[in-house]
């Protein structure tokens, strides 16, 4: 990973943190959600997934653990959050109460067919094997338990002013990338479709925050270089280059898999 996607994804975790803690915890989950999904979004998945009281819900590549302690409180679900940066998962379960383990999306530490549910947001994009990353989370997924999936796609893999780091697949890809792995397509909608009354209010706290963490580590040119990465992403979504899509998918009941 280079130094903008380690920055972008590791030490802006742990200043994010840092500023939810000055500032407050009602800022924890919007904060640490920014870059992924919103609230609509988020309600989606979570009734696409089924989402119940004490479901162990996987949340894969979950970053500073936003989304699945929004999983946690909302629906009663036991969330795990597996992120390969350390800063993001040791934060998930300071900051947020999330259990978080520091793993590879290649290799998660768990048991063949254990989880009831898992997510994966914004991740395939940045994935170096998406293959390998699906295969996984089939593997760890139980028969019939569904995967609720962000993903951005583009017409190519590298648009002009792409962010560092990111190849995204063509929406036409994801069926077959999905079923290769023994993952059937349920359902899909594009994400821009999506919107809550409470989107607003989430904007203005993950806004607060960034605002606390720009104004602490002016100058630092790490902090431009992940500024400059949300820049690039955020001017390819407001133009329609990238655009972002949920899905849901089912883990096939086919024994062999």
């Amino acid at each position: 990973m280079n130094e903008a996607m380690e920055t972008e994804f590791g030490l802006m975790a742990a200043w994010t943190a840092d500023a939810v803690r000055e500032i407050g915890s009602r800022h924890a989950i919007p904060a640490a959600c920014r870059g992924s999904a919103g609230p609509a979004m988020l309600r989606w998945l979570a009734r696409e997934c089924r989402l119940r009281a004490n479901t162990l819900m996987v949340d894969v590549g979950g970053g500073l653990g936003g989304p699945a302690a929004f999983a946690q409180r909302e629906y009663g679900v036991r969330a795990l959050v597996l992120e390969p940066m350390p800063e993001a998962s040791r934060e998930a379960r300071v900051l947020l109460g999330v259990p978080g383990w520091t793993a590879r999306g290649d290799a998660l530490p768990l048991a063949d067919r254990s989880a009831d549910a898992a997510w994966c947001l914004g991740v395939l994009c940045t994935t170096p094997d998406r293959t390998a990353l699906l295969a996984e989370i089939a593997r760890v997924l139980k028969p019939g338990a569904r995967l609720g999936v962000l993903v951005f796609t583009a017409d190519v893999p590298r648009p002009r002013g792409a962010p560092e780091g990111n190849d995204f697949p063509q929406e036409a890809e994801l069926p077959g990338l999905l079923g290769d792995q023994g993952l059937e397509m349920v359902s899909t909608i594009a994400g821009d479709l999506l919107h809550d009354r409470q989107e607003g209010e989430w904007r203005q706290l993950a806004d607060e925050v960034e605002a606390r963490v720009r104004q602490r580590h002016r100058g630092d040119r790490r902090l431009d270089a992940a500024l400059e990465q949300e820049r690039r992403i955020g001017r390819l979504l407001k133009d329609g280059v990238v655009r972002p899509v949920l899905i849901s998918a089912e883990r096939r009941t086919d024994q062999n898999r």
